[in-house]
């Protein structure tokens, strides 16, 4: 009994420094970051820092985090106001073989360095929509592109 008991402890401390490596492996320091926004098209931006610190200094381009939303294919960001806060929402999102999903380490201050680093067309994402209305469902007010000089709105 002891000697199961003992292998059991064990077995777990060895298995230890793989789930860890597991965690660490998808929070992403600003030279991976920089690295991988310079080779991806597209991404999606998540804040999920405390509503004062996106009031007061908001990211642009970026969606609020909630924990019941679409999450897109491709790249996935997080960005929060701990490291801890953001590897927990990554591990929450479910795993796709088309999903990567990131914590960003350093938050909104790693991410600001990040895009002011890289050029501006490969800093910000191809399109972002503006919700008709933020407690309305339906189809986007406007609809804004990097590729077109002007946007006229979309009508009803």
């Amino acid at each position: 009994m002891k000697k199961k008991v003992l292998i059991g402890l064990c077995s777990a401390f060895l298995l230890l420094p793989s789930v860890c490596a597991a965690g660490n492996a998808l929070l992403m320091g600003f030279d991976e970051l920089t690295a991988k926004i310079r080779q991806a098209t597209e991404y999606q931006l998540l804040d999920a820092r405390s509503a004062g610190a996106q009031r007061g200094a908001p990211i642009a381009f970026s969606t609020k985090y909630r924990k019941v939303m679409p999450i897109k294919k491709g790249l996935v960001l997080i960005v929060a106001d701990t490291d801890a806060a953001a590897l927990e929402i990554a591990q929450s999102i479910p795993g796709a073989a088309d999903r990567n999903v990131f914590a960003v380490q350093g938050g909104a201050k790693t991410w600001q360095r990040v895009v002011s680093s890289t050029s501006s067309a490969s800093a910000m994402p191809d399109s972002f929509v503006i919700p008709m209305n933020t407690c309305e469902q339906g189809k986007p007010l406007q609809e804004l592109k990097r590729n077109k000089l002007q946007q006229e709105p979309k009508s009803n």
